[in-house]
């Protein structure tokens, strides 16, 4: 993004109060005189408009427009934010608040169902969208963190929460409670992302010579529950060309590889076989042990499995073709999904059924991707000496 000649609060105060001191003889602009009250409250104005320049600038850029704002530029472009698939938006809908603490305390702490959630609005310029908690969310003892669901109290699209930024409440107790939201929160889980949009978008430059692999790629991205797209030139000899697709799902993919046919055919070169197919998928299945401290009711523990489970499921489903499964993300995720969860055992990983070796794992093949299949969380209880 250009660089523009904005100034904070306090540079601008600092201007004034030179320029009363220099143009008009005032030396008396210490805290608390008549000359700083009033050059303290032209500031606050004048950062505000400073402010409004500083958004309007952001949302106006492709690098940093959200939301309705997004949409406006891709519409520029003739790219439009297309839609995904069901089950990607019940993905998004779970566990997409943090509710935590400085410090663990004594008691269960209770966050109840219907406390709202804000964005910050430190400036005049931002609006504010509320948000309300789908249920109740409870901090174990012990603990300082769980997380919820929150889902918007209004229904355009103008705003999509970007990750860390849903960060007041109104639960007020008798401990400070924070929330932040750890990805992004939509007001239409079934459109796609901003992140996604954006690079589709800044993708459309590269895109619109016809025939290049970046623009047969584009193409294929732009098609309704396509995830990613592999181009392998020349598979079959000169003239041929591989399009490997991972979908969003693997349910419904009878029609998919049509579709990606006819958007590719729009813009292929003459003479030039493309052979679209899906990406096998490998089902990743695992088992593992989390050692929770004891105190814990049983829903508790009950939660914390399912939460563990969850986190694991979510790695596995955003890998792709090329990436292999990592044995240290996995055991991040576990213990990302709760701070009370002491240590964690894995006890087997299963590829299409096939136990493989606790290691890293590589896809032997350019076609093949992994997904997540059974995933399995077991739970022992230890007591408080053993920590």
């Amino acid at each position: 993004m250009a660089v523009y000649g904005l100034k904070s609060k306090s540079e601008i105060l600092t201007g004034i109060l030179d320029g009363l001191q220099r143009n008009a003889g005032i030396t008396a602009v210490y805290p608390g005189s008549i000359a700083r009250a009033f050059a303290e409250a032209v500031s606050d104005e004048v950062s505000d408009l400073y402010e409004a320049f500083r958004f309007s600038l952001n949302q106006n850029n492709l690098s940093s427009a959200s939301g309705r704002n997004l949409d406006l530029i891709g519409d520029l472009y003739g790219v439009r934010r297309k839609s995904v698939s069901d089950e990607i938006a019940n993905d998004r809908r779970s566990f997409n608040m943090e509710f935590f603490i400085d410090k663990a305390h004594s008691a269960d702490i209770v966050i109840p169902a219907g406390t709202l959630v804000y964005n910050d609005v430190s400036n005049f310029v931002t609006k504010q969208y509320s948000y309300s908690l789908r249920s109740a969310v409870t901090i174990p003892q012990g603990s300082k963190r769980a997380y919820g669901r929150v889902e918007p109290n209004f229904t355009d699209d103008a705003y999509v929460a970007p990750r860390n930024a849903l960060t007041k409440h109104n639960y007020s107790g008798t401990v400070i409670v924070f929330c932040n939201n750890p990805k992004e929160v939509y007001s239409n889980v079934n459109s796609e992302s901003d992140e996604n949009y954006r690079r589709r978008i800044i993708a459309y430059n590269k895109a619109r010579t016809s025939g290049t692999a970046e623009s047969v790629r584009f193409a294929a991205l732009s098609v309704k529950g396509v995830k990613d797209v592999r181009i392998r030139e020349a598979t079959y000899g000169i003239g041929s060309c591989d399009v490997i697709v991972v979908p969003e799902v693997t349910s419904s993919v009878q029609n998919l590889p049509n579709n990606i046919l006819t958007a590719i055919n729009a813009i292929k070169p003459v003479g030039v076989r493309f052979n679209v197919s899906i990406a096998e998928k490998l089902e990743t299945s695992v088992n593992i042990t989390v050692t929770v401290p004891s105190g814990n009711s049983s829903s508790v523990v009950t939660a914390i499995r399912n939460q563990a489970a969850l986190f694991i499921k979510r790695y596995l489903n955003g890998l792709s073709v090329g990436d292999q499964l990592s044995i240290s993300q996995i055991e991040q995720q576990v213990k990302l999904s709760s701070d009370i969860i002491r240590s964690v055992t894995i006890n087997s990983i299963r590829i299409n059924g096939r136990e493989i070796a606790l290691k890293d794992f590589a896809p032997s093949s350019a076609r093949q991707y992994l997904v997540a299949g059974n995933v399995n969380v077991n739970s022992v209880i230890i007591g408080t000496s053993s920590y």
